[in-house]
């Protein structure tokens, strides 16, 4: 019955084309520009049967093993608590203590077996816990030893994330080697405030981020309102995460504890995209969609195919550690003109779901998806425009057309950031995205929904405002928010 159990608790994992097949025909037959195909691939992971509450800690191992982190075939999580120590976290002092005990609700999300590690930020990073530079197993005793360490812990200095970073990821590389199944190296990222030029410049920030591109995933979370957007969002998505602004300090400890939770729950590693592009065919854009928008570079190409006349490019992207989740992809491809393939639908892309580890029993990968093209004159059939590719389009333009109200916003023009507001609003009904309505209503009062008729409220802050461009860097699936 054992094995009966766990094919019945192994994750299955979906993968689905959604696009609309006709491309209008070129008027004269030896147009040049290509014709561009859009289509959102979507990768569903789900455990069916599987009874665990959103975010809890507890990791199963999709091949048998303990439940406690320390199975036999499942990947162990490895969490760097990076917490914001520099001088400013005492002002007020309600900030600092909220942050250690913020500290305190991740470490109990950090399942028993798993390795973790605490250090305190600033323009140098120290270590919290353990005390000496490597990675502690969590069990009882060291969690209470860690939360000890962090109260003796004194804040001080000025702010260089990239440091903290850096940091991470040399603990990150000296990973003992795991009996079987990897790690799943997470950090997360707490600060109150921004990079200072006399410890970090901008262009060393990225510098330290994109070393650590692929060596792990960071969460980050702001709290005050003096940390800078632009840094945040370039740690998140350079490193795979998802930014948080929390304004009421009494939410942080759920904050932390639920992002610790849902790195703990990505126990399905290994998974990568791969295309196969058609000989002729030209890979223009891919991007992550959903949960974040992101543009993506392949991690490896294969021109060999190019180079024979045999096919087009194939490139791989890995996706990086899942837990029950979707994650959704936009593909866009140049299609050269063939009169020969009028009213016939041809292939552009195979999509296929592949690993680079022994698949957990139980487990099967989806069969390969195809993106398709059809030329046609029937401007009923090129015209339509699929849902999904259009729902995404629109959180793009919802996106662009805030950070333009920002910018207005920012330079005291506020009758025309009233009207990018009210078009924001709209797209934010549009598409279903409740959360983003929510941080608009904080800057707009709303007289008309249907016609995204707003007034600006009098007093806004620069923590709303902040708050809501971190919002609209996250999407929702269609259909709203799941």
């Amino acid at each position: 019955m054992a094995g009966q159990e766990d094919q019945e608790l192994a994750a299955s994992v979906g993968l689905e084309v959604s696009q609309v097949v006709e491309l209008p025909r070129p008027r004269t037959p030896d147009a040049e520009e290509a014709a561009r195909m859009y289509a959102v691939l979507t990768v569903r992971v789900r455990r069916p049967g599987a009874a665990r509450a959103p975010g809890a800690a507890t990791v199963r191992d999709p091949a048998g093993g303990a439940a406690d982190g320390t199975g036999a075939g499942g990947p162990r999580l490895a969490e760097v608590l990076l917490i914001d120590h520099s001088s400013s976290m005492v002002m007020p002092p309600s900030r600092l203590a909220a942050a250690r005990a913020a500290a305190v609700s991740a470490l109990a999300r950090i399942p028993d077996g798993s390795l973790f590690a605490l250090v305190a930020g600033g323009d140098r990073t120290a270590m919290i816990y353990p005390r000496r530079p490597g990675l502690a197993v969590a069990h009882a005793e060291s969690r209470a030893a860690a939360e000890a360490a962090l109260h003796d812990c004194t804040p001080g200095g000025g702010t260089a994330m990239g440091t903290w970073l850096e940091r991470a990821r040399q603990l990150f590389r000296e990973l003992p080697a795991p009996d079987t199944g990897g790690y799943v190296r997470h950090a997360l990222l707490l600060t109150d405030g921004k990079n200072e030029p006399g410890y970090e410049t901008r262009a060393e920030l990225h510098e330290r981020v994109e070393r650590c591109a692929r060596a792990f995933a960071c969460d980050v979370v702001g709290i005050g309102d003096a940390w800078e957007t632009e840094e945040l969002l370039l740690i998140a998505r350079t490193l795979g995460g998802r930014t948080r602004a929390v304004a009421d300090l009494t939410r942080l400890p759920d904050e932390l504890a639920s992002l610790t939770g849902r790195a703990a729950e990505r126990d399905v590693t290994g998974l990568r995209l791969r295309l196969y592009h058609r000989a002729g065919v030209r890979p223009l854009s891919f991007e992550q969609v959903h949960p974040t928008r992101v543009a993506l570079s392949p991690d490896r190409v294969d021109l060999s195919g190019v180079g024979t006349g045999a096919g087009g490019p194939v490139e791989e992207y890995d996706i990086g550690p899942c837990g029950e989740e979707t994650r959704a992809y936009l593909l866009c491809v140049g299609v050269p003109h063939d009169p020969a393939g009028t009213g016939k639908e041809l292939l552009l892309t195979e999509v296929e779901l592949d690993t680079d580890i022994p698949l957990p029993d139980g487990m099967e990968l989806p069969a390969p998806q195809p993106v398709l093209m059809r030329w046609t004159d029937d401007a009923d059939l090129y015209s339509r425009l699929d849902p999904q590719v259009a729902h995404y389009q629109h959180e793009e333009e919802l996106h662009r057309t805030f950070e333009e109200a920002c910018a207005e916003l920012k330079h005291g023009r506020r009758a025309t950031a009233e009207t990018l507001l009210g078009t924001a609003w709209r797209l934010a009904v549009e598409t279903g995205d409740t959360a983003m309505q929510d941080h608009l209503r904080r800057l707009v009062r709303v007289r008309d929904p249907a016609r995204g008729a707003v007034e600006l409220r009098d007093r806004i802050t620069k923590f709303d405002v902040e708050a809501a461009r971190i919002q609209s860097s996250t999407t929702v699936l269609p259909g709203g928010p799941r």
